[in-house]
């Protein structure tokens, strides 16, 4: 019998605990007085009990002898991406900093240019027409489909 991955053991664990963090911590949300059966709380506790249902599965990998098709060893081998990781990281202290100046769509454009950069993609332009066309999307559907604000920034006086 194969013994037990420590790290494999670790990574199931730390999802159960995310998920545990999520939904213990969804209970601290106050209910929103009204009619309304659907409150702010239902989100966080869907992906809290998503994050032990997947737990679950992970722990369940583990004992039956670790992940599948999962080479550890080339892994191993593995360089990390440095300028990825610039790249994506870039786009969301970007995102952190722009957003209530420049607005939701403006950061959201930066930000996935910065993403698509960071995954190798030198296609500013339909990237960018990409990141506008789901900025633009997200934002009236969040805006005007469910009624919730988010930030217009320089683009106040016309939206």
């Amino acid at each position: 019998m194969k013994s037990l991955d420590k790290g494999q053991l670790a990574l199931s664990l730390g999802v159960a605990g995310i998920g545990l963090f999520f939904l213990v911590g969804s209970f601290q949300i106050p209910d929103a007085a009204g009619y309304s059966t659907v409150g702010p709380a239902v989100v966080p506790r869907a992906v809290g009990i998503a994050l032990l249902v997947c737990a679950a599965f992970l722990v369940y990998e583990v004992l039956r002898g670790g992940f599948k098709n999962h080479d550890e060893a080339a892994e191993r081998e593995l360089i990390t991406d440095w300028i990825a990781l610039g790249w994506i990281s870039a786009g969301l202290i970007l995102y952190g900093l722009l957003i209530e100046w420049a607005g939701f769509i403006f950061a959201s454009i930066v930000l996935f240019l910065c993403t698509a950069r960071g995954f190798n993609s030198r296609r500013w332009l339909t990237n960018a027409i990409i990141a506008l066309v789901l900025a633009v999307g997200i934002f009236s559907l969040f805006t005007y489909g469910l009624g919730l604000n988010l930030p217009k920034g320089l683009l106040s006086g016309i939206l």
